[in-house]
């Protein structure tokens, strides 16, 4: 992930050549190649995301041992694997990149416990049924853990991943809530999902890959339950002046209503409301950029 900042000499740079000529640059191209078809729709989709950072890692960071990290992963699941998230391993107290990449991640000790947490949880999501009931959830979410576990174990400053991380929890703490709900229904009729968070990046109202997934999901558990109604609230951070955030936040459920009905939700069941900085997801103080607290709340009824 971490970009290199300081001049490489002659020497080292043919050194760098060479991780990028080697077996991480063959299994890239492969997956490339890769036509994902046969398995499961969970390993259909987690081999669509493993490209995705593999993609980043080798075209944008040039990172060509990460890459090719992701590329093996994604290669596996293309084949219709259920291919687990790395393990996490405990390296040493101050001592970056402790091993390589691969089924366990050694990171340093204070970097662990956040991160063996984490994986619990997913691994509940997944064992859980939630590979079968919300593939596409559950294949980012592993894609995301992945990414994160890989950024503590440079370690690297940026925290997208976890962050993404932790918001695709709370879809996925939604669905498995969701499943264990009994029902007083006398047939085993299907479960349907009845509320999603779309989350947004700051000061923004477009829907970016992730979110149309999650509108995707939505859209799809409409169909199967319809609900009589379908509410939208967007929400905002708390930086920035009220009136700004108001108008932001009604953008956003606006965005959410436009996709919705792209995918086929009738427009007339669905209401948008927008709450500015109001009933924040995570509570934070005035002027902090809380990126849980960028959203629309989709709810059936």
């Amino acid at each position: 992930m971490k970009k290199i900042h300081y001049l490489l000499t002659a020497a080292a740079g043919l050194a760098l050549s060479g991780c990028a000529t080697g077996g991480n640059i063959d299994d890239v191209n492969q997956l490339r190649a890769a036509h994902v078809q046969g398995g499961t729709p969970f390993t259909q989709a987690l081999a669509v995301e493993y490209r995705a950072r593999m993609n980043h890692e080798a075209d944008d960071e040039h990172e060509w041992n990460d890459a090719g990290w992701y590329a093996r992963k994604g290669l596996r699941a293309a084949q219709g694997e259920v291919v687990l998230p790395s393990e996490v391993g405990v390296g040493g107290a101050d001592i970056n990149r402790w091993g390589t990449l691969g089924p366990v991640v050694n990171v340093r000790r204070g970097l662990a416990p956040p991160l063996l947490a984490a994986r619990g949880r997913l691994m509940a999501f997944l064992d859980g049924g939630g590979r079968e009931r919300s593939p596409a959830i559950a294949a980012s979410a592993q894609t995301f853990f992945d990414c994160w576990l890989e950024e503590d174990w440079e370690p690297d400053d940026d925290t997208q991943c976890r962050a993404e991380f932790m918001r695709l929890e709370t879809q996925f703490t939604v669905a498995s809530t969701a499943a264990t709900t009994t029902t007083t229904s006398t047939t085993a009729a299907a479960r349907v999902v009845n509320t999603f968070q779309v989350f947004f990046d700051f000061d923004r109202s477009n829907i970016a890959e992730t979110a149309a997934r999650i509108i995707d999901q939505a859209a799809a558990s409409a169909k199967q339950g319809k609900p009589t109604r379908i509410e939208l609230t967007g929400h905002t951070d708390a930086a920035g002046p009220d009136a700004y955030n108001q108008s932001l936040s009604e953008r956003r459920a606006d965005a959410v209503k436009q996709q919705l009905v792209r995918d086929g939700v009738p427009a007339n069941e669905i209401t948008t409301v927008g709450v500015g900085k109001a009933k924040q997801l995570v509570p934070t103080a005035d002027g902090v950029r809380e990126p849980q607290n960028r959203r629309t709340e989709i709810i059936f009824h």
